[in-house]
């Protein structure tokens, strides 16, 4: 069987980075779907919302944002994210437990 090596960051080109103050935060309780189309990876994150129309409020999921990203970017995320939790402790590779307060 054929292994492929590992995928290797490309390095960044020589394109300055503007930080805009205006772009916005997203906060996302879970992620509710994934979808590869046309070499295009999206991302649809959702949070918990209370529906505070109905009596007693029920918990409901509500989808929040959509990430869609070329497959390399992705990967880059992946492999990115996997580096940061591990510095931190965190596993990446084990299933997170959900908490309800």
């Amino acid at each position: 069987m054929k292994m492929f090596p590992p995928i290797a960051p490309q390095p960044e080109p020589d394109i300055r980075l503007i930080d805009n103050t205006f772009a916005p935060e997203i906060l996302a309780t879970g992620m509710s779907g994934l979808s590869l189309m046309n070499g295009v990876v999206t991302i649809t994150f959702e949070s918990l919302h209370c529906d505070h129309s109905k009596s007693p409020p029920p918990m409901e999921r509500v989808v929040v944002a959509r990430l869609t990203t070329p497959v390399a970017a992705a990967q880059a995320l992946l492999v990115g994210l996997h580096q940061f939790l591990g510095q931190h402790g965190l596993s990446p590779l084990t299933q997170p437990t959900e908490t309800c307060q």
